[in-house]
């Protein structure tokens, strides 16, 4: 990748995200941080200027690197080697990766730093949601918000490894108490996320 934000958006104090047009996929591709007990958990990093990482570490130390799977890998490396933080993934996402091995894998059940790993089958290849104790939900490639007049959307079923299962997956996320739903490819949502991805599970089936 050689795009780099400039800086990221706080949506609250503890969770905040930022982006970039990629054009080797040509969308938008983000990414997520949440700040869980003693620094910040990172989400699908995109690179993010000098600056605005000083101002962030600032706050609080960098703790952890997640991926949803295996096409977010990005700036994981090097955020690694230089944080000197781990790589972590769920087991079907660290099967699919192919250039680093991840660290720690994140089983179903276990918590790391309040955040719970939740297989997404159906989707992309090892695609895995996130969820925080903050009641923050990380999408993958699952679902994408690219567009301000259509809104929420699932996959095309075209990426999808079973469009049907991805859809069936993602119903079990409605289980979960969250209030803010984040995206690796559209805008975050931040009022009615989870009214809104039930929504637009209810209008696909």
């Amino acid at each position: 990748m050689t795009s780099q934000a400039a800086e990221f958006q706080m949506l609250s104090e503890a969770v905040c995200v930022w982006s970039v047009y990629e054009p080797s996929v040509k969308c938008e591709i983000g990414c997520t941080a949440i700040k869980a007990g003693s620094g910040w958990v990172v989400i699908d990093p995109v690179p993010l200027s000098q600056a605005a990482w000083e101002e962030m570490l600032a706050e609080a130390p960098l703790r952890a690197i997640l991926l949803t799977n295996g096409n977010h890998v990005r700036d994981a490396a090097r955020l690694s080697k230089r944080h000197q933080v781990p790589i972590v993934t769920a087991p079907d996402t660290r099967r699919d990766i192919g250039e680093l091995r991840p660290e720690v894998t994140l089983l179903p059940g276990e918590l790391l730093y309040g955040i719970q790993a939740i297989p997404i089958p159906g989707a992309t290849p090892g695609e895995t949601a996130f969820f925080s104790n903050t009641g923050v939900l990380v999408l993958g490639d699952a679902v994408i918000n690219t567009s301000t007049e259509r809104g929420l959307e699932l996959l095309p079923d075209k990426y999808c490894t079973d469009a049907k299962q991805n859809r069936e997956s993602l119903r079990q996320l409605l289980a979960l108490d969250f209030k803010v739903l984040t995206l690796a490819h559209g805008a975050p949502v931040v009022d009615r996320a989870k009214a809104k991805l039930t929504a637009l599970l209810n209008s696909s089936s």
